[in-house]
């Protein structure tokens, strides 16, 4: 051991010295082992003949059997012995605990015995002794030992790895603990790292801090997930150290000690990728064989934009793909080509690789359907478009649509179908080219499925669509008047690119030929029984309106069909043995020809006689036919003559006459003459009524035609029927109505009787309108006044001239709807008789009566029109405007707008504001206000008359009026308020009442008579406690209101007011409510009157109304009435006598001023005396 080394040394001891001797004061170390640290396990093998023995940290020996386990605590180690029974090469390993790696130098000695510490460190160990053989062997060889390593090293168990390193640190040791080293600045791979570890060689010298050593680094654990490396670290002194066997004289080792450690490092290592592709919408693709998750292919990529491919995944048949290895780090995957029956995948999908990990990629893709644009839509063969012939239709049409999970041909159908659907065509409204049309289509949704299974629903929106597949289509059911057809049409569902398409389109078009079938028939006189050739007819469909003339030939016989003539030959000119052919377009040509099929669509066709010369006398056939059957030729029979005739005559119920009241429920018979009937069959009768002016049918409240169906069985060919319409007739005054009737055997038409001008056939509605005005303003507003007439008149219309009719009127409270009632109580009707010049006139209806309390009221003139005592017309409507009357009414309310009260002051400028509270005005019109005021008690004006003009919004409302007048006379008076309303100059209504409250204003008076208190006079003794009363009498006071009555005394001679001693005013009040406007009231003054010898004082007043506004005074210093003198009383002269009587007088109290010079030289004297006393008695205190 070197100077230095040994200086270094003794510094490193004293510092340990100090620091064990710290411990020992502290408790800061521990010498002993203690069985509850954390141990490290150290397992023996022994191979060959030799002892093996252990000395514990607690220094006890004992003998080592092979595979035997110790436990040493962590930084304390133990030593072990090996004996020979000879001289023999005796080897010790320490290695991993699998015995695989070798962690520390190899110790080898030939001789008797060894030993050697083994240090618990970091990490289990194995110790291997052998006794003359070969040393275990180890897999060291079988990595290389590396000299060098960096971050990018990624080390598996069992690499070696050597580099330089320093001591940083040493914790002293004793006994069997061992030096505990910092080591760092380590080369190579463990470069930046510090490592702990302990003194191997237990009796060598401790290293020192700063002192280099080389290390060896074995690998013994790779967790790859965490990239923890983990190692054995065994580190050997640069100069100087020991070789574990030289010892000196005392039997220690000589030289450093070797480190014993363990040091872990982190790498990234590989790891792994996995793809799996799950599916989407199931319900789609399940069993469905054009759907496979095999062959898609997702690139694996460096960067997001996916440009640096680095892998593929490629899926199997279960969405499964390989498994990729890569580095750790951030990856993108995207897929570049989708497998069978799937859209393409666009999503770039993150990808975060761990060392030593699987990351799982999960990645569905949306299958490829059809969504519910599929469409069957059912055309007209003829046509070419969506237009049915005739009374065909091409609504309801069915078909079975079904769905096979496969591409198939017709030829190779599976038995079965995955779904079936049976739909039906509805018509639908569209918009083509700015013009609506009619489509006839059925589609894959609920609203159009007759039966079948669910439909298939997308996830997202869960609406129908059609996976990948076939579809059949089958029509199983015709619509209305068409032949089925019985193509079988089978399509495709298959991929087109990131699409799928139905191969024929997404609108199958269906067409179907209309039934057409042919008539004939044979002409004869019904007299004569011979053929009637050359007889026209005209053949009309009862749907689509077209017509077209035939005429039978020579031998009276008519056929269309195609094997008689060809509807091809002289197509629809109407002469014998010419074509006929029936079907147009939507621009009215008519359709190509084809002599194959019948003439006539499927519809109902009217056959009507055409009057010619031949058959100018004879009764026209008029009858209908059907075609309902293909290819079928429908006989008509023997066509005749009959003479054939109704006729009918129609009355009210009521009336029993052709005139009816347009009421709520009308009933007219209409009674049917017939002849030509024949006995036992039924017939039926069907009437409807038409407008006589228009030639329309007559409609009921509900827009329905007014119609009636009597059945019956004539028991002669003569006879009548009755046929009753029973309706709403409140809509018809004014109205002619006619009645038309058919006759018909089974649904055939027979006979008819259409004539609006047959006054027989009809009946009149009389109507009723009036306008009512008031005969003095001839407007609709009258006045509430004694003596009212109101002149209606009425319009009336659809009597018979020549006739006497009665209008009855009544007027009607519009708001009540009762009878209005006169001033005695009576209802106001009146009742007019007049004969109808023409069937249109006017009548005047004169109601006279007395209206004085009907002021706000309308009223409505209510008429009827009575034929003897039958009622044939009302006009009752209460919002009719011509049958109304208005009567105004306003009221007033008059303030004075100083007071804001029915009390004003008698000065000279006096401002009176009325509200003028009007009701029943027409909003709208032009109304003028007049008005102007009176003194109550003689009528007098005293204002100018005033108007205005307004125009209401509101039928009620109200307008203020203001008027200024002169009222310093009008004391003890009332004046009131007049105003008249006018419309166009005439009165409509007024408010005049001298007694109306409302309309009054007045002006109260007060007189005042003063009195003295003592005496009742107005003369009194000026002493010291006086009181005056005054008796103030007042005038037109509003009573029940409440007033204060204020007074002041006046000094006469002074003019101003009297005072008290304190140079206030003498005053009173008093607050009171009058029950009377007339009356009186006492007010009380208390005053000292001992100086007003001579003097007169006067009593002034005032009167307010409970707003503090004065509305009355009485303040006249020269009033006698008001005026109380005070005067001093003289004592009489007394007897002289009485002065020398000898009668001791007693004296009176001394007022302020007097004297008593006695009693105060008396009280003077005692007081000095009191005082020197004091003071004698004060010095012989002191002295004392």
């Amino acid at each position: 051991m070197t100077k230095l080394h040994r200086k270094k040394k003794a510094v490193a001891s004293f510092l340990a010295g100090m620091f064990l001797l710290q411990g020992a004061f502290t408790g800061g170390i521990t010498l002993k082992a203690d069985a509850k640290e954390a141990a490290q396990k150290i397992k023996f093998e022994v191979v060959g003949e030799g002892n093996v023995t252990v000395t514990d940290v607690n220094d006890k020996v004992k003998k080592v059997a092979s595979e035997e386990v110790f436990e040493v605590p962590e930084g304390m180690c133990v030593r072990v012995s090996a004996d020979a029974p000879e001289e023999t090469s005796i080897t010790m390993q320490v290695m991993d605990v699998q015995g695989k790696y070798e962690l520390e130098d190899r110790t080898s000695v030939n001789g008797q015995e060894f030993w050697r510490d083994i240090t618990a460190m970091g990490i289990e160990k194995k110790v291997v002794i052998t006794f003359g053989e070969e040393p275990v062997a180890v897999e060291r060889n079988r990595r290389s030992k590396r000299q060098a390593g960096n971050s990018e090293e990624k080390p598996e168990v069992g690499n070696v790895f050597t580099g330089k390193c320093v001591i940083e640190a040493v914790d002293g040791g004793n006994g069997h603990t061992v030096h505990g080293v910092t080591i760092g600045g380590f080369t190579g791979i463990l470069a930046g790292t510090t490592a702990f570890g302990g003194c191997a060689d237990h009796t060598a010298a401790a290293p020192y801090v700063g002192q280099e050593y080389t290390y060896r680094y074995t690998v013994t654990s790779v967790n790859k997930s965490t990239g923890e490396v983990t190692g054995n670290l065994y580190c050997t002194s640069v100069t100087g150290a020991t070789d574990g066997v030289t010892k000196d004289a005392n039997g220690r080792l000589i030289g450093y000690q070797r480190i014993s450690g363990s040091a872990l490092i982190h790498r990234s290592y590989s790891g792994f990728a996995r793809l799996t592709k799950g599916k989407t919408e199931t319900t789609l693709t399940d069993g469905n064989i054009c759907y496979s998750l095999a062959g898609a292919v997702y690139g694996v990529y460096k960067d997001e934009q996916t440009t640096q491919e680095i892998a593929e995944f490629i899926t199997d048949a279960d969405g499964n793909a390989n498994t990729i290895e890569t580095e750790e780090g951030q990856y993108y995957v995207k897929e570049k080509k989708a497998p069978s029956g799937y859209k393409l995948d666009r999503q770039v999908y993150p990808v975060q690789v761990r060392s030593g990990q699987t990351t799982e990629v999960h990645v569905k893709d949306i299958p490829l359907y059809v969504t519910t644009g599929f469409e069957i839509e059912k055309l007209d063969q003829e046509k070419g478009y969506g237009d049915p012939l005739g009374a065909g239709s091409l609504e309801g049409a069915e078909f079975t649509v079904r769905y096979y999970a496969g591409e198939y041909i017709k030829e190779n159908l599976p038995d079965e179908a995955e779904k079936t659907w049976v739909l039906k065509t509805k018509k639908e409204e569209v918009e083509e080219n700015g013009q609506k049309k009619e489509r006839y289509v059925a589609k894959l949704e609920d609203s159009y499925k007759v039966s079948g299974d669910e439909f298939y629903l997308s996830e997202g929106a869960g609406k129908p669509v059609l996976p990948l597949g076939t579809l059949t289509i089958e029509e199983t059911k015709a619509p209305e008047g068409y032949i089925r057809s019985s193509e079988l049409q089978v399509t495709a569902i298959r991929q087109d690119g990131d699409q799928a398409q139905i191969t024929n389109g997404q609108v199958y078009k269906a067409m179907n030929q209309i039934i057409r079938g042919d008539i004939e028939f044979k002409k004869k006189d019904e007299e004569s029984q011979a053929s009637m050739a050359g007889i026209p007819f005209e053949i009309t469909s009862m749907t689509t309106g077209e017509s077209h003339r035939i005429m039978t030939d020579a031998n009276g016989y008519y056929s269309s069909e195609s094997a008689y003539v060809k509807h091809s030959e002289n197509t629809n000119t109407g002469q014998p043995e010419t074509g006929l052919w029936f079907g147009r377009n939507s621009g009215g040509k008519t359709l190509e020809v084809n002599d194959s099929y019948g003439a006539l669509p499927y519809d109902t066709y009217e056959l009507k006689e055409v009057r010619c010369e031949k058959n100018r006398d004879k009764s026209l056939y008029k009858g209908t036919f059907k075609i309902t059957k293909d290819q079928y030729v429908v006989d008509l029979g023997t066509i005749m003559n009959p003479d054939l005739m109704i006729s009918t005559v129609a009355k009210d119920e009521k009336t029993g006459t052709h005139y009816s009241k347009a009421d709520k429920s009308a009933t007219i018979i209409d009674t049917v003459s017939y002849t030509g009937l024949k006995k036992g069959k039924e017939y039926t009768m069907k009437g409807i009524l038409m407008d006589r002016k228009t030639g329309e049918s007559i409609k009921d409240g509900e827009g329905k035609e007014i119609t009636a169906v009597r059945k019956f069985k004539p028991k002669t060919a003569e006879g009548n029927v009755e046929v009753e319409f029973t309706f709403d007739g409140s809509t018809l005054q004014g109205k002619d109505i006619t009645v038309f009737e058919e006759c018909y055997i089974e649904n055939d038409l027979i006979a008819v009787h259409k004539d609006l001008e047959d006054k027989n056939q009809m009946i009149h509605f009389p109507a009723l309108q009036t306008e009512a005005k008031d005969q003095k303003t001839g407007q609709n507003v009258t006045k509430a006044e004694k003596n009212i007439v109101i002149l209606d008149t009425v319009q009336y219309k659809n009597l018979k001239e020549g006739k006497k009719y009665k209008v009855t009127g009544t007027l009607i409270d519009k708001k009540t709807g009762e009878k209005i009632k006169d001033a005695k109580g009576d209802a106001v009707t009146s009742t007019v008789e007049f004969v109808a010049e023409t069937s249109d006139g006017t009548v005047e209806v004169e109601f006279r009566f007395d209206g004085r309390k009907l002021g706000g009221k309308t009223m409505v003139a209510f008429e009827k029109l009575y034929y003897g005592e039958k009622l044939y017309a009302v006009h009752e409507d209460l919002e009719d405007e011509k049958q109304t009357i208005y009567i105004p009414k306003i009221g007033t309310t008059a303030v004075n707008t100083k007071t804001k009260s029915k009390l004003a002051y008698a000065e000279e400028n006096v401002t009176v504001t009325d509200v003028v509270k009007y009701e029943n005005l027409q909003p709208g019109e032009t109304y003028t206000l007049h008005g102007t005021i009176i003194e109550k008690k003689s009528l007098k004006e005293l204002t100018e008359e005033k108007a205005i003009e307004f125009i209401p919004e509101k039928k009620n409302g109200t307008i203020e009026m203001t008027y200024e007048l002169n009222g310093s006379e009008m004391q003890g008076k009332t004046i009131v308020v007049y105003e008249e309303l006018k419309q166009k100059g005439k009165s409509v209504a007024v408010h005049k009442d001298p007694e109306s409250k409302e309309q009054s204003i007045y002006f109260p008076k007060i007189g005042t008579k003063a009195v003295d208190a003592e005496s009742r006079t107005q003369e009194g003794v000026a002493k010291a406690k006086q009181k005056i009363t005054d008796q103030v009498s007042y005038e037109n006071l509003v009573p029940g209101e409440v007033y204060v009555l204020k007074g002041v005394l006046m000094s006469k001679e002074e003019g101003k007011e009297l005072t008290d001693k304190n140079g206030k005013s003498i005053t009173s009040s008093i607050t009171f409510t009058p029950e009377k406007e007339n009356g009186t009231v006492d007010m009380t003054f208390e005053l000292d009157a001992s100086e007003l010898d001579g003097k007169s004082v006067v009593v002034f007043e005032k009167i307010y109304d409970k707003a503090e506004n004065l509305i009355a005074r009485e303040e006249n210093i020269s009033n006698q009435e008001q005026t109380v003198i005070y005067k001093r009383v003289k004592e009489p002269k007394g007897d002289d006598s009485k002065k020398n009587s000898g009668e001791t007088k007693i004296s009176k109290t001394p007022k302020t001023g007097d004297v008593d010079v006695r009693k105060l030289c008396t009280v003077s004297v005692i007081s000095l005396g009191i005082l020197m006393i004091a003071g004698i008695i004060t010095r012989r205190r002191k002295k004392n």
